[in-house]
């Protein structure tokens, strides 16, 4: 397993070190700027889709804690997530507006992953989630255990920490967002993030077995 000391982090980009690899914003495909959405590849993580949902050992919970058994029957949103990463600011307002929208069959977890990895303050990763919309299940990755069993170990061209994963009720992936945002938009240049967000949506409804178009979520 990879050791994630071995990266050097910078917003919600894993660079990896060497000369062959110093990706950057302006580099990676579909990025125009620091506003705008990276496309899904290379870390669309569609291989995952449809395989049971790796058992999660977080260092801790802020607050109750849950079990992978005991939310077997409800719909899951797991979000890696950090402070210095504008992406999660964008991204966890729109968790949090699909948390009230769907209610108690839908569980959204954002789980903090320090970077770089070390000793973090639960009150402050409430403090952190709070300030940026977010009001659900809060869990600690503090030396990315779960984040590597989920996404890096064995994938040195993964680019991105600040990831996503649905799991459906019966503890299955239904879904990947390989890292950045997600969340509703009409500006041109969020439209990745905007179409991402719809199709979150829309697999949420599925899975949960609601009727009716899906619309967008204030």
């Amino acid at each position: 397993m990879r050791s994630p000391f071995a990266v050097a982090l910078s917003l919600g980009l894993l660079v990896v070190a060497g000369p062959a690899r110093a990706e950057t914003m302006s580099s990676m495909p579909g990025m125009t700027g620091s506003a705008a959405c990276p496309t899904p590849d290379p870390d669309s993580g569609a291989e995952m889709v449809g395989k049971p949902a790796p058992k999660w050992t977080f260092t801790r919970w802020v607050g109750a804690p849950l079990s992978q058994e005991k939310l077997r029957g409800k719909v899951v949103l797991l979000r890696w997530w950090n402070v210095g990463c504008h992406y999660c600011e964008a991204t966890l307002p729109e968790i949090e507006s699909l948390r009230e929208h769907y209610g108690k069959d839908f569980v959204a977890i954002a789980v903090f992953h320090p970077k770089p990895p070390g000793p973090v303050k639960d009150a402050d990763v409430r403090r952190w989630a709070e300030a940026r919309g977010f009001h659900g299940a809060l869990a600690v990755d503090q030396e990315w255990e779960t984040l590597s069993r989920y996404w890096l170990a064995g994938h040195d061209e993964r680019n991105w920490t600040s990831v996503s994963f649905l799991i459906d009720r019966d503890g299955k992936i239904a879904w990947v967002h390989g890292g950045g945002e997600y969340h509703h938009s009409t500006d041109p240049r969020h439209v990745t993030c905007d179409r991402r967000a719809t199709e979150l949506e829309a697999k949420i409804t599925e899975l949960l077995g609601k009727s009716g178009q899906t619309s967008a979520i204030p």
